[in-house]
């Protein structure tokens, strides 16, 4: 809805002629109507003149001269944001950008389509391909992004797994996977996102829970902790360099540590300890809830939500250039 109430905003008033675009140039009769070509050009049909036709159309004191000059420049959607401009196709291909060469107009074209790909949108020019939520825990960047993953995975995940089973595990990790990619979605919304790091974290925090919920059967529970939060904090570190996406970690930490209290094994002690831990989970659980419910309503409702500041726990600017190059800088999410 935002989207759309942006693009009528910026194409209101729009009045006048264009190039190779007109009632009489359009030889489609259902466009015949003179009322389909009235006020804000914006609205006018997709009927660009024939070449065959141009020499045949009547020049009344230079009214028709717009139906007979040469189209040589047409919608280029371009960018990450599906910016719509109006260039050659060279200049198009040049840019990297989708090329319209049966189009006139940019409000013509769905430029976000465009950009996304994949299966288009439900409605148009709204962006509700759902399963992008989901997508980016299972894409990586190349090879050696991958086999990060793979190691870790074998070293880390592979034991936790064995001893929680594949089902509780693999639901903290598809909710930290989600849940970090809508957090950064939100907050860096044109940068493109891809791999597992949110979801990895969800498992360093499945860690972290493990040693809170058997405190008792440890000998030293306080030095076991510390040696989870020491590499957790030099890897959060790490993401504030360029390129790496500390929103999707810190996502990924707190789902990861919300549904480990839920579906996780855990020894009770007395009663009371039963108890307690029973009201942990059931707080967790609400709370994960809550959460992830709170940012699908920001991330589909609230497109324009941004967050003052939290672009330094993603990424610290030591030089004006040293965040930029990385699309770090946090903006709301506009219409093209």
């Amino acid at each position: 809805k935002q989207w759309y109430q942006r693009r009528v905003a910026i194409t209101a008033g729009m009045e006048g002629k264009v190039c190779g675009l007109g009632r009489l140039g359009c030889q489609d009769t259902k466009y015949n109507d003179e009322a389909l070509w009235a006020g804000n050009f914006s609205t006018w049909p997709n009927c660009p003149i024939s070449k065959d036709y141009q020499s045949s159309i009547p020049n009344t004191n230079g009214e028709n001269d717009n139906l007979k000059c040469e189209v040589s420049a047409r919608p280029c959607c371009v960018g990450l944001q599906g910016e719509c401009i109006i260039v050659s196709q060279e200049e198009c291909e040049f840019k990297q950008g989708f090329f319209h060469e049966n189009n006139t107009l940019c409000s013509q074209v769905s430029c976000i389509t465009d950009i996304c790909g994949l299966s288009g949108f439900l409605l148009h020019d709204i962006p509700d391909q759902f399963y992008r939520a989901i997508l980016p825990t299972f894409m990586h960047a190349g090879i050696i992004h991958l086999l990060i993953t793979l190691v870790f995975q074998f070293y880390v995940l592979h034991d936790i797994e064995k001893i929680t089973g594949w089902w509780r595990i693999a639901i903290v990790y598809l909710s930290s996977g989600i849940g970090g990619t809508m957090l950064s979605a939100i907050l860096i919304p044109y940068q493109p996102e891809i791999g597992a790091s949110g979801a990895l974290y969800g498992i360093l925090a499945a860690l972290v829970v493990e040693v809170i919920v058997n405190w008792q059967l440890y000998r030293s529970p306080i030095l076991e902790l510390v040696k989870l939060l020491i590499p957790i904090t030099i890897f959060f570190l790490f993401g504030l360099m360029p390129w790496i996406d500390n929103f999707a970690h810190i996502g990924g930490f707190v789902f990861g540590f919300l549904t480990s209290f839920v579906v996780l094994p855990h020894i009770t002690f007395s009663e009371e300890d039963r108890i307690a831990k029973l009201v942990v989970k059931i707080v967790a659980g609400v709370m994960a809830i809550v959460l992830f419910v709170l940012l699908f309503i920001i991330f589909y409702l609230a497109q324009d939500a941004t967050c003052e500041g939290c672009k330094y726990l993603n990424c610290i600017p030591f030089t004006e250039s040293f965040c930029q190059d990385a699309s770090q800088e946090l903006r709301p999410r506009v219409g093209a």
